[in-house]
């Protein structure tokens, strides 16, 4: 059963964070245990694609909706309910999406079509792709960085879609875009931010584990955790329903 977000307002003192968890049931199961190990969570915020590439769409979106939940739409989420074309996704993004169409009840669909584009919760704005563009903008250079500090309405913006996970701030001349160290807490104060966590389930940045955020809202501090999950068994999964080759590889390759 899959039910709407919680209203917006202040985060309780937990909150875990993910991004581009893309069906992959096995990586989202692995995420939760691995947060719940590290002292728990309140609330989850989601920053899109929820469902596309993966063999399980369904049954994560009906995890998710054990928690008390919020969400925005990605790209594939609308993909996936036909509310953006597949002409403008690769032919294996486009397959993938073709087939989760096909495993979603009207209750799931109707769940991502009411998905807003951008929450604003405390000090934070929630996007998939940017403050400028939420949908299709990729935050992975200094011009898409500047333009979405002058886009952001609220101190720090959590955003996802690239699958690789940074910190970027702004700088007198630009902006710099930093490692977001694992497993360290980074104190969070008054800056203006640009956080990427990464994604849970196709990470591209070379490193194959699901990748997520806590943030600490009583200590003002986010951490960024990394999981191991069993690869093979999504895999096993893709090729019996026939998703696309490549889409079956990159998940080992992080990639």
């Amino acid at each position: 059963m899959v039910r709407k977000s919680q209203p917006q307002g202040r985060p309780e003192l937990r909150v875990l964070i993910l991004s581009d968890i893309h069906s992959n049931l096995e990586a989202l199961e692995s995420v939760l245990e691995d947060a719940e190990a590290r002292g728990g969570f309140a609330q989850i915020w989601s920053l899109g694609d929820l469902v596309g590439y993966g063999p399980d769409p369904a049954a994560c979106l009906d995890l998710l909706a054990r928690y008390d939940h919020q969400a925005v739409a990605g790209n594939h989420d609308l993909a996936s309910i036909g509310k953006l074309s597949l002409e403008a996704f690769n032919p294996h993004a486009a397959a993938a999406n073709r087939w989760t169409a096909s495993q979603l009840t009207e209750e799931h669909a109707e769940y991502l079509g009411g998905l807003p584009l951008k929450l604003e919760i405390d000090e934070f704005t929630v996007v998939h792709g940017s403050p400028r563009d939420p949908i299709w903008e990729y935050v992975v250079s200094e011009p898409a960085a500047v333009a979405s500090f002058y886009h952001l309405d609220t101190e720090r913006c959590l955003l996802g879609h690239s699958h690789v996970p940074f910190i970027c701030e702004p700088r007198e001349n630009g902006v710099a875009f930093l490692e977001f160290a694992l497993d360290s807490p980074v104190s969070l104060g008054d800056d203006h931010l640009l956080i990427n966590p990464g994604s849970v389930g196709q990470p591209r940045d070379g490193d194959p584990t699901a990748s997520y955020a806590v943030f600490d809202a009583d200590a003002e501090q986010l951490y960024h955790h990394r999981v191991a999950y069993d690869i093979p068994a999504t895999q096993a999964k893709m090729r019996r329903h026939e998703l696309p080759q490549p889409l079956i590889d990159r998940l080992a390759e992080g990639r």
